[in-house]
Order: C-alpha cells, then structure tokens, then sequence
C-alpha cells in the first residue's frame, strides 16, 4: 500500500554521464516524495495550475527542515517561490535540480545550514539571494533566468559554481565566497557586477560572454582571477582591486574601455592574445612577482601604464598591436626587462616613455613605430636592443648602464639623442637616417660601432 503512494515522476539520468542530475548509479531517479490523494504525483510534481503557492512553499521547507523527510526536489514545479528569511537545514543538500519556476525565486536574507544545488533549473523571474548565508556550496551550473540573479551581500562558506549560467545580470556586489566562484561559459545580457566582493578561493569567468559591462573593481581575490576567453561588449573595471594569485586575460576581449588602475597583482598577468577596443588604464597599477605578457594582445586605443611599479622579471608586449591612441609610460618603475620585439604601433600611436626606470633591459628589435617614439629622463640599468626597428621621429633621450644597439635601424624623420647617455658600447651599423641625427649632449663612454650608417641630406632627398 505505501509503495502504491510514491510520486509517480521519474527523471532519466543519460547513459553517457553527462546529465547534471545524475544520482548516484541509477539510470533513473524516482520521486521519493508520497503522492497526493487527487493524482499520481506528488505535491512537489503537480502541474503549476493544480495547486496553491504558499501551501507548496511551506510544505517544501517543512520537509527540508524535517530529518524523516527527503530533500530532494529534481524536476519540481513551482509559480513562486517566497524563502525569504527561512531557516533551511537538514542532514542532505537542498536539491532543487531541473525545477521550473514561473517567476521569481527569493532566497534573501535566507539561512541555509547544507548545500544548495539548483543545476540546470529554470527561473522565470528574478533569482534573488541577496544578503543569503550558507556554510555550504551552491551549485547553479546551467541555472537560467529570465530576469536577474542578485547575491550581493550573500556569504558562501563553500564554492560557488555556476558553470554555464545563462541570464540578464549576475549582481553579487560585497559577495563574500569562501571556496571559488566559477561562471565559466555563461551568456550574460547585461552586466557582471563583482563589486567588493571578497573571495578565497579562484574565480573562474572564462569563456563567458557579456552583453553589457563587468565590474570586479574594489575587490579582494585571495586566489587567482580569470577573465580569459571572454567577450565583454562594454566596460570592464578592475580598478582598486587585489589580485593575491595570477591574473587571466590571455583572448579576452573587451568592446569598451578597461579600467585597471590601483590595481595589484601578486603573481604575474597572462594576457596574450587579448583585445581591447577601447581605452586601457593600468595608471598606478602594482604588480609582484610573475611575469606580465601581452604578447599578439591588439590595443586600439589609447594605453596607459602611467606611474605603474612593476616588481617583476618580465613585462612584455611582444609581437602586440598598438592602433588608435597614445601608449603612455611615464614616471614607471619596472624591475625586470620591459620587451616589445615585434610590435606594431600606427602612425595613431605615438609611444612615450618618460621619466621611467627599468631595471634589466629594454628589448625593441624589430619593431615597426608608426607614429613618434618620444623617451625622455629614460633610465635602463642594463641593456637597450633598438636593432632592425621602423621609426618615423625620434627624440631619445635615455641613459643606459650596458650597452646601446641600433644597428639596421631607419629612422625617416627627425632622430634626436639629446642628453643620451650610454655607458657601455655603442652599435648604430648600417643604421639609416633621412635627416642629420642630433647627438646634442649625448654621451657614448664606450666603444662605438658606426659602419655603413647613412644619412641622407636635404639635398639629396
């Protein structure tokens, strides 16, 4: 007679494994939930029509808060669901896997003492948990919504996985995670906003994509954070915020502006191949340890590393594509070897270096300078290799410790050295300058290779 009473719903699991409902070894789950007098289903599994919402929603957290009774919910049905301020706790996760919502969930303000899961649910409103606490995980992966998810002010003692979340706008400003947070390969209409939040573990937004903007500005990452393989249609911000591990931009692009200023990085920035369309802004931008890479990443406006303190072995943007505004580097303090080999810079793209210290070397072969190179009060402990480069103007006006090659380098306008200094030996072979170089107060203290240097006077032209 009991077995008669079981929910008559049953959820097929895929053979291959796949499905994200899976429980444990069975091929098919089965309700465990007794069936209504009226039908064939529980009370859970009825059609949304055939019954009342505020019966559902308290019977749902009497038999999550009752040990005798399961917690598991997969495929349910529900109008609303009001667990605003409720206490939910019990020996199991709080399964609510492949449930539909017609509209809105509200978990705000919410105390839940076990693990969430909503994989692969359906909400058809807004999914708010704002100001939740839970010492458990939250598992969202596949979770859509039609409106918004908001969790700012939520605190997660476990991780957050929302893998391939689908909705208008994830808000979790103040967000406190204890264990990660993973929204890898999401579709989000409009905006990510991780504004102050604070995270232990790694934040995973990889491969997502954005319709609006995303903001991580002001926020403590105590592990790694990754934006790689992301396509943000407007604005990203990262200002004031501390990155405690490696930062991933390797194939992010970003359609808008990207705001990095005040930001610091502990263990280096990978963000080769990466694109952005709009204004960069690393002003006063810290980094420790690690290497920076840039390689093949396209700037098509303006880019600033501005009074930056780079204390790492390596910043490079080698092979990079600069179009469409100034790149700045003034009053820089970089510790390691600044590389830009293969670089292309527009005619749009004048590069200054001013007032900036680099402490190895600093490595230009082969660079193509479409608009002016202007380095002035530049100091390179170690070595200057501005060999095989295309210059349209020069004005160079750098002290360099080591040595100094120019060698097969042509410079079409103006070349000024004014106040260079040069410590170690000097290559300028085969050298070509369309206009008499000026070496006013340039000071070569080493041996100075000069064969087969042209230059082509006025008259000759």
């Amino acid at each position: 007679m009991g077995e008669s009473l079981r929910c008559a719903y049953e959820h097929d699991v895929g053979s291959d494994g796949s499905d994200h409902t899976q429980t444990a070894d069975e091929s098919v789950w089965q309700c465990p939930h007794p069936a209504s007098d009226e039908t064939d289903y529980c009370l859970f599994h009825t059609a949304i029509e055939d019954k009342d919402t505020d019966v559902v929603t308290a019977a749902l957290v009497e038999a999550i808060n009752d040990p005798d009774q399961p917690s598991t919910f997969i495929g349910a049905q529900f109008d609303a669901l009001d667990l605003a301020g409720e206490r939910l706790g019990g020996d199991d996760a709080v399964d609510l896997r492949e449930v539909i919502v017609r509209n809105d969930i509200d978990l705000s303000e919410a105390t839940i003492e076990t693990p969430l899961q909503l994989d692969a649910a359906s909400v058809g409103g807004t999914l708010s948990m704002q100001r939740l606490e839970t010492s458990g995980d939250i598992s969202c992966r596949h979770l859509q919504t039609a409106g918004q998810w908001l969790l700012f002010d939520a605190r997660i003692g476990g991780r957050l996985d929302a893998f391939g979340f689908s909705g208008t706008s994830l808000v979790a400003t103040g967000v406190n995670v204890g264990d990660g947070i993973s929204v890898r390969k999401g579709t989000v209409d409009e905006q990510v906003d991780f504004t102050q939040a604070t995270v232990d573990g790694p934040v995973w937004l990889s491969h997502t994509d954005i319709g609006g903007h995303l903001d991580t500005g002001a926020a403590v990452y105590h592990d790694r954070l990754s934006l790689a393989h992301c396509r943000v249609e407007g604005d990203v911000a990262l200002r004031d915020s501390t990155v405690e591990a490696e930062l991933l931009l390797d194939h992010l692009h970003v359609c808008g502006t990207f705001d990095a200023t005040n930001l610091h990085v502990a263990h280096g920035v990978d963000a080769k191949s990466s694109q952005f369309d709009g204004e960069v802004d690393f002003t006063e931008f810290t980094a420790t340890g690690g290497h920076l890479e840039f390689g093949y990443a396209r700037f098509d406006a303006a880019v600033y590393f501005d009074a930056v303190t780079i204390d790492s072995t390596h910043l490079s943007f080698q092979n990079a594509h600069f179009s469409g505004g100034t790149v700045s580097f003034v009053r820089a303090a970089i510790t390691g070897t600044l590389t830009l080999s293969g670089a292309r810079f527009t005619p749009e793209s004048p590069f200054r270096m001013v007032e900036t210290r680099v402490g190895r070397n600093v490595v230009c072969d082969h660079v193509s300078f479409g608009g002016e190179v202007y380095w002035n009060a530049l100091r390179v402990n170690d070595n200057v290799d501005f060999s095989d480069c295309t210059v349209t103007a020069l004005e160079f006006g750098v002290e360099i410790g080591g040595r100094l090659d120019f060698a097969y380098t042509y410079v079409s306008a103006r070349a000024g050295f004014t106040e260079t200094v040069v410590r170690g030996p000097a290559r300028f072979t085969s050298a070509r300058f369309d206009s008499e170089p000026s070496l006013t107060d340039a000071t070569l203290e080493g041996d100075v290779a000069a064969y087969d240097v042209s230059v082509q006077s006025p008259e000759t032209r």
